[in-house]
C-alpha cells in the first residue's frame, strides 16, 4: 500500500513539473510575441486569470486551446509539448537572478525574470564568443568585422552576432531598459533588446552589449537604461570604465574610422552618413567629432 502511494506521489510530482515547464513555455512565447495575458484571453475567450493559471501550471491545457495558441504565437505544438528534456540547459543570468527581487522599477523584475526563463528554454547551448580581454575596443571591433567578413555600411548585425555566437532576443521590456547582456553557466552570452525602441537605438544597444561580451567585462550582467539606473550604485553593471569601453566598441563596430574618412572625403554630411550607417544623427555627429572628421561651421 505504501509502495503504491509512493509511485502515485512520484507521478504527481513528475506531472506537476511537466505542467510547470509547459506553463513556462506558454508564458515565454506570449512575452516573446509581445502579448499580455488579457490579449491572449480575448483571443481564446477566457479571462486573464485563466491564462495566468495555464502559465503557472495550475490548469491543464486543452488540445483546442493549444492549437489556437500555436497559431497565435507562431509556434509548433512540439515546442510546447516536447521541451528539450534530453538536453542539459545552461542557466542564464545567474548573478542577475540573484538581484531581481531588489529591483524597485515597476514591472522590470518580472520582465527580466521571464526573459531569462525564455532564454534558457530557447537556447539550450550557446557557442564560444571570441575573447579579447585587454584589447583596445577599436581594435577589437576591427577584428570582429574582419571575422564576420563585413566591409561596407551598414554593418550587418545579424552576421556579427552569429560570428560571436550570441543569441539576440527582441523582448517587451519596460521602456526604461534598452538592452541587457546576461552570461550563461558555460561562459556564453545572451542579449535581450527592447523591441519597442527605434531600429537605430536597438542597433547601437546590441553593438554595445557585444562589446561587454567580447572585451570580457566581469560584472556578470549589464543592463542599459534610458533613465536612472534602478539598481543604484550597488549594481555591478554600473562600472564606468566598462560602459565607456563598450560604447567605444559599439561606435567603432557600427561606424569604422576608415569607412567614415572615405565617405567624408566623398562629401557626405552627418545626416547622410547617419542614414547610410543606420545610426542616429546624434551618434554619428559625436563619432565624427571624436575622429576629427566633423565639418567646421
Amino acid at each position: 500500500m505504501t509502495k503504491t502511494m509512493g509511485r502515485s506521489s512520484e507521478r504527481e510530482t513528475r506531472h506537476a513539473g511537466e505542467a510547470e515547464l509547459l506553463g513556462a513555455r506558454l508564458r515565454a512565447a506570449r512575452r516573446e510575441a509581445g502579448l499580455s495575458q488579457s490579449d491572449v484571453g480575448r483571443a481564446l475567450g477566457y479571462a486573464p486569470s485563466l491564462i495566468s493559471a495555464l502559465e503557472s501550471g495550475d490548469r491543464r491545457l486543452k488540445v483546442d486551446d493549444l492549437t489556437k495558441l500555436c497559431a497565435l504565437y507562431g509556434r509548433s505544438a512540439d515546442y510546447f509539448l516536447h521541451p528539450e528534456a534530453a538536453v542539459e540547459r545552461e542557466q542564464v543570468g545567474v548573478s542577475l537572478r540573484a538581484q531581481l527581487s531588489g529591483v524597485p522599477h515597476e514591472g522590470l523584475s518580472e520582465a527580466l525574470g521571464e526573459f531569462l526563463d525564455y532564454a534558457e528554454l530557447e537556447f539550450a547551448k550557446t557557442g564560444e564568443t571570441p575573447a579579447m580581454k585587454g584589447v583596445e575596443p577599436q581594435e577589437a571591433a576591427k577584428r570582429i568585422l574582419k571575422k564576420a567578413e563585413i566591409g561596407e555600411a551598414p554593418v550587418d548585425l545579424d552576421r556579427i552576432v552569429r560570428a560571436l555566437h550570441i543569441p539576440v532576443i527582441s523582448w517587451s521590456f519596460p521602456d526604461a531598459l534598452s538592452a541587457l547582456l546576461a552570461d550563461t553557466e558555460a561562459g556564453g552570452f545572451v542579449i535581450g533588446v527592447n523591441r519597442s525602441h527605434s531600429l537605430n537605438r536597438r542597433r547601437f544597444s546590441i553593438a554595445h552589449e557585444c562589446g561587454h561580451a567580447v572585451l570580457r567585462h566581469q560584472a556578470g550582467f549589464y543592463l542599459e537604461f534610458t533613465d536612472v539606473d534602478p539598481f543604484g550604485e550597488e549594481q555591478p553593471a554600473t562600472r564606468y570604465k566598462d560602459e565607456r569601453a563598450a560604447n567605444a566598441f559599439g561606435a567603432a563596430l557600427l561606424m569604422p574610422k576608415a569607412w567614415l574618412r572615405k565617405d567624408c572625403q566623398g562629401g557626405m554630411d552627418a545626416p547622410t552618413l547617419a542614414a547610410r550607417y543606420r545610426v542616429s544623427e546624434e551618434a554619428m555627429s559625436f563619432r565624427l567629432r571624436n575622429l576629427g572628421l566633423a565639418r567646421a561651421g
